[in-house]
């Protein structure tokens, strides 16, 4: 007995806190260099862009590249687009597809066509957005809807709708039927069970969706890049835009980088919060 455990304490401790230190380091320095390449690049002067060997850390900070995306590149107004497109797809998404996956699980349609249903939405997440670009261009542009927020709005909910519905299939799942089986027996109506028994028990699934859904139409480039012109333009076409013939313009191409990530870092991390509470909360009540 002795032995064995000398063997596991030795295999256990093989590497050290000098060792396992040195390893979190080398992972923390590949994760974040490139952010932090990002930001060095978006302060940097034009002549250390090119400069041999690269230059690690900016000798002169401007904020340059800055003042011009918001003066000349119109960041504001792509800043805007993607805020609203992005949080009313989230919206419209959760909405729809918390109804449709709470009824495929607690529903009055027999299984073999919720079955079916499940099926479908699989198969519509699997095909690829370009297949159908061209004849989506040609709808959206015989609606009159070419260049708008709502036609991205539209199209975002539409390729992202399956996937929640999927997720939220398995949240509503293994929500205890007990609760609602007493909510029945207290008179509650299908939706009245919906909207105030079963979602809030699964407070943390709706969080994590969102999430998924917020960074999926925030990083969408395909149908915002063929439906939108001037107006409606998102940061992933305008930030696109950079890539010129003549080559790449690497100041404002970069601060524009850092524009597109700090949104989304503050929205993660101020739902972070309310996705652990969620779990907390769920794991006290079950």
């Amino acid at each position: 007995m002795n032995i064995r455990i000398h063997k596991k304490s030795y295999l256990s401790n093989f590497l050290g806190w000098p060792a396992k230190v040195l390893i979190i380091a080398v992972i923390l320095v590949v994760i974040l260099f490139p952010f932090y390449w990002l930001i060095s690049n978006s302060l940097k002067v034009e002549q250390e862009y090119f400069a041999k060997p690269p230059v690690i850390v900016p000798s002169q900070v401007t904020i340059k590249n800055y003042v011009d995306i918001f003066t000349k590149y119109q960041v504001g107004r792509g800043l805007l687009n993607s805020i609203l497109i992005a949080t009313f797809t989230m919206v419209l998404s959760l909405v729809t597809g918390s109804l449709a996956s709470y009824a495929l699980i607690n529903g009055i349609l027999p299984k073999k066509i919720k079955a079916v249903l499940a099926l479908w939405f699989l198969i519509q997440k699997m095909y690829p957005a370009v297949v159908i670009a061209v004849p989506i261009f040609f709808v959206i542009n015989k609606l009159g809807l070419m260049d708008t927020r709502l036609s991205l709005i539209m199209m975002n909910t539409s390729f992202n709708l399956p996937l929640v519905i999927l997720l939220l299939i398995g949240f509503y799942a293994e929500a205890p039927f007990e609760i609602e089986e007493q909510a029945m027996l207290d008179g509650c109506s299908l939706f009245q069970r919906f909207l105030f028994v079963t979602t809030p028990m699964i407070k943390a699934g709706l969080v994590a969706v969102s999430i998924l859904v917020f960074l999926s139409s925030w990083n969408e480039f395909l149908f915002a890049a063929i439906l939108t012109i001037v107006r409606a333009k998102p940061l992933t076409v305008i930030i696109a835009g950079f890539i010129t013939d003549k080559g790449l313009i690497w100041g404002p191409m970069s601060a524009m980088g850092v524009v597109v990530v700090f949104p989304v870092l503050i929205m993660m991390w101020a739902m972070q919060k309310n996705f652990i509470g969620g779990v907390s909360a769920g794991a006290l009540k079950g």
